[in-house]
């Protein structure tokens, strides 16, 4: 039986009012949620029913201040199925829902939410090894961030530029992005964010430290970057609940790949044995390409028998066909 809080609610008929966007609102909201929790091949189908309802929805007459929220709210429905199509492998289906976001977005002129559809593309390209394309639509979002004056968006694109000069090995420009970002941070309304914004709290800011740091350190070999992307991503671990299990997983493997480049191999197979057990209860693809330099490292040191059983779980995990 279906959980009701997916059930598909009946089509309003008539004049659209603001309860009719707000159910819709919720309905993204609770879907989100499970994105979170357990990954995007969870609740991609039932996000994509929910935008056909959004469509039919956009056809209706309403007035103008539930038109421009019902646009909004379609919008982020579209990114969050961007989101859900991206985490579940599915990438030409998560260009095509966030650029049709972005265009309902434009039309409601909802900037904050321009700038987070921007990062949400920026961070598809970074996924897929194109920091410099990615560092395109991050400052595009920053752009939109600051015409919003949301600090929050602010903070959200500037470590996210962070991490793709991170890729890149510009530790001066990553670090120094970092502590814009905190700044952001330090002057956003965390008490309120808008359901979209909502994932990046203090917890997600240390994670995002780690993320950067991790890059650096698997760039220069370990050394000081990581020992404080160590620092970094325990915080993220410890912070995270099960309601953000696939962020607290992704924590894991890097902090796990941490170890091992600080010489920590015994710590490092834990950790990461601990890691792939959690993404074995996700579905999301996105994992099985984010642990492949916790992979390498392990492989590099095979003649620890803790390191050569993670090498093995790993490939096991990276090749089973019934993650998703």
């Amino acid at each position: 039986m279906a959980d009701p809080e997916f059930l598909v609610s009946p089509a309003p008929t008539g004049r659209l009012g603001a309860g009719d966007v707000e159910q819709l609102e919720a309905q993204t909201r609770a879907l989100r949620a499970v994105d979170y929790r357990s990954g995007g091949g969870m609740c991609r189908d039932a996000v994509l029913v929910r935008i056909h309802r959004g469509r039919e929805m956009l056809g209706m007459p309403a007035g103008e201040p539930v038109r421009a929220r019902l646009f909004a709210a379609v919008s982020d429905l579209y990114n969050l199925a961007g989101w859900t199509c991206f985490d579940s492998g599915h990438v030409w289906a998560a260009h095509h829902h966030l650029d049709l976001a972005q265009e309902l977005a434009a039309e409601a002129g909802h900037d904050d939410l321009t700038a987070n559809i921007h990062y949400r593309r920026g961070r598809i390209r970074l996924h897929y090894g194109a920091p410099d394309a990615a560092l395109a639509q991050f400052q595009l979002g920053q752009l939109a961030a600051q015409r919003s004056g949301s600090p929050l968006a602010a903070a959200i694109l500037c470590a996210n530029q962070a991490w793709a000069y991170g890729k890149k090995g510009d530790a001066a420009l990553a670090t120094g992005l970092l502590g814009r970002a905190e700044e952001e941070f330090a002057d956003a309304d965390v008490a309120a964010p808008p359901d979209w914004a909502r994932f990046f709290t203090r917890t997600d800011v240390a994670a995002m430290i780690g993320t950067v740091y991790t890059e650096l350190a698997l760039a220069a070999g370990g050394g000081s970057y990581a020992a404080v992307a160590i620092d970094a991503l325990t915080e993220a671990v410890d912070g995270y609940g099960p309601d953000m299990t696939r962020s607290r997983t992704l924590c894991l493997i890097m902090l796990a790949t941490n170890h091992l480049l600080a010489g920590d191999t015994d710590r490092g197979a834990a950790i990461g044995i601990e890691a792939i057990e959690a993404a074995e209860t996700l579905k999301s693809v996105r994992t099985k390409d984010r642990v492949r330099p916790l992979e390498r490292e392990a492989d590099r040191r095979r003649d620890n028998r803790e390191c050569q059983a993670l090498a093995d779980y790993i490939a096991a995990f990276v090749t089973s066909p019934g993650h998703l």
